[in-house]
């Protein structure tokens, strides 16, 4: 309902040329201005709304102007108003919103997620869908009567469902127009707003000190870089690691400035990225600041399309264990009106987050064990799916070593095409057979052969070569290759070479045996991070536990893979001959 009547509205303004933004801004101002017409006794009589209906568009605009001293926050774009001149008036907007006002229907609209239903990517705004703005508010626990801070809420749906619960919110945004419309439709009170960055600016001082609210709610913007001057000027002590890398001093921000509950939707990057942001990771778990970790399915952003997980922080610490819960499957995630992605089920899912025992999409893991893992804080690593749980079955039967016991992880080099070098070829993911040795490497290159360790880049006979990015766990061979030198073959962008350390203990035909096999991709994939262009960590790399089996079984392996390369080169030279049958014909 709530939904149908904001287009409704929307409708009334077409022919006023205005982009969807401005459209639904321009409602958003007068249903404002009918709110406090209606709420507010100390408005003027002369400036309410009825009193402005038949004046022309000059006469309104200045009328508005007016009203924004009343309000608690002005809610007027002066923008709109500008791109309103030269058309015809605005009567049958106001036409509409006093007719659906004689129904009644205004008294119970609630347009919380209007900028999510009116969402144009052209006008580069940002909207959660409804769904993960109730989940946030629910994780929270905001009780009535608390000072819930709400920082980055530029499309004002969290701040307005903190108001509705009877709490009073917090906003800090640069662009504090929308949330204010939105929260004067939720409530002409219990509110306030600061223009400012938080990062940078934090306003919600008091005696020069951070005001440390009882419960914090957000989803900061993804991507930011801060300049070194954030880092240098900040007085309040915040900011542990030193980097420029936004999220992470966003989220020191609100440990910074809130003694309860922090709920935070952050995208996946810093659930495994290295740098900063394995440092901040290490340091909450170990201050027991962090209490769960939820992810997300993708899609629940309508102005990001990445995928987000939810962080619970508890500035206070004492977290012995996380709760990991992985809300990206059908059992939580379900496709709505206009191809939407939302959340199903809330109730069922929050009671996932709050318990303790295993189950098959929750799990509560060690401070430890996460320890153990490197601090990833992917779900996935944790809440094993159900082929994962087949492959750790599976795998029971074996002996398990990490794979940097046996192999060098070589990264491919970091190099910058340019016009000095020798000239050198890439083996490329395209390179590597489904069967047999790496016979080629196509792609021309430049290679500084007086760089550190360049001779370790090239590749060697029985090198292991597997794709890490793009394509993730192909995996190839090599036998012969040209020597490490110019003309020689050094690995692509998208490939580690895997360099056997003891090839007596364990052949590295073996493992690549074992990283062809089914059970060997689905570990590889399910190493795999990053929803756009998926990778493997190298770092976590040398982590993998791989099977050792016995001696005998790799033999047989290390046979299966010659039989393998036999039968592939048999195929080639069939081909070879194959090609020729018809070749002497029709020869010009």
């Amino acid at each position: 309902m709530n939904e149908k009547i904001f287009f409704q509205l929307l409708d009334s303004t077409r022919g006023l040329g205005l982009i969807a933004q401005q459209s639904t801004s321009l409602v958003l101002q007068l249903l404002c201005w009918w709110k406090l017409s209606k709420e507010s006794t100390a408005l003027p009589e002369e400036l309410r709304i009825a009193h402005l209906l038949d004046r022309d568009l000059s006469a309104q605009h200045e009328a508005l102007r007016q009203v924004q001293t009343y309000a608690q926050f002005p809610f007027m774009d002066e923008s709109v108003w500008q791109n309103l001149r030269g058309a015809r008036d605005i009567a049958p907007l106001l036409q509409k919103i006093s007719a659906f006002e004689a129904q009644g229907f205004l008294d119970k609209l609630i347009l919380d997620d209007a900028a999510f239903w009116s969402f144009d990517r052209r006008d580069s705004s940002f909207a959660s869908a409804p769904s993960l703005c109730e989940l946030l508010i629910e994780l929270a626990g905001i009780k009535a009567a608390q000072r819930v801070y709400v920082p980055w809420d530029n499309s004002g749906q969290l701040a307005s469902r903190v108001v509705r619960s009877g709490a009073t919110a917090l906003v800090e945004t640069r662009n504090p127009t929308l949330p204010a419309q939105i929260l004067g439709l939720a409530n002409i009170s219990g509110w306030d707003i600061n223009d400012t960055d938080p990062v940078g600016v934090p306003a919600a001082l008091d005696q020069g000190m951070l005001i440390r609210f009882e419960t914090a709610v957000c989803i900061p913007p993804m991507g930011l870089r801060y300049s070194t001057e954030v880092l240098e000027n900040d007085l309040f002590d915040r900011f542990v690691e030193k980097t420029p890398v936004g999220n992470v001093l966003q989220i020191r921000h609100l440990l910074a400035q809130t003694r309860g509950r922090i709920v935070v939707a952050i995208p996946n990057s810093i659930v495994f990225a290295a740098g900063s942001e394995r440092q901040l990771r290490e340091r909450l778990v170990e201050a027991g600041q962090l209490e769960a970790v939820i992810a997300l399915p993708g899609g629940l952003c309508a102005g990001a399309g990445v995928s987000l997980s939810i962080l619970l922080l508890n500035p206070q610490g004492g977290a012995e264990s996380v709760r990991f819960v992985n809300a990206a499957t059908e059992a939580f995630t379900e496709r709505a009106a206009k191809k939407r992605i939302e959340l199903k089920n809330l109730d069922t899912l929050l009671a996932e987050i709050a318990g303790q025992d295993a189950t098959e999409h929750a799990v509560s893991v060690s401070r430890q064990s996460i320890a153990d893992n490197d601090y990833s804080l992917e779900v996935g690593r944790y809440v094993l799916d159900e082929d994962a749980r087949q492959l750790e079955h599976v795998l029971q039967r074996y002996k398990m070593r990490k794979l940097s016991e046996f192999f060098e992880v070589i990264r491919p080099r970091q190099h910058a095409t340019s016009a000095n070098g020798a000239e050198v070829f890439e083996v490329q993911a395209q390179d590597i057979p489904a069967y047999g040795y790496i016979h080629s490497a196509n792609k021309e290159a430049l290679f500084d052969l007086g760089s550190a360790k360049a001779s370790s880049y090239f590749i060697r006979p029985d090198d292991v070569l597997m794709t890490f990015k793009g394509t993730i766990g192909k995996a190839g061979i090599a036998r012969e290759v040209p020597d490490n030198n110019e003309g020689g073959w050094i690995a692509g962008q998208s490939l580690a070479i895997l360099r056997s350390k003891r090839p007596d203990e364990y052949p590295p035909k073996a493992l690549l045996t074992y990283l062809r096999s089914d059970i060997g991709q689905a570990l590889l994939k399910h190493m795999a991070v990053g929803a756009t262009i998926p990778s493997i960590q190298l770092s976590a790399l040398k982590e993998l536990e791989i099977p050792v089996p016995s001696a005998d079984e790799m033999n047989r392996m290390v046979q299966a893979f010659e039989q393998e390369a036999q039968i592939e080169n048999e195929i080639q030279q069939l081909r070879a001959k194959q090609a020729t049958i018809a070749a002497s014909l029709w020869i010009a």
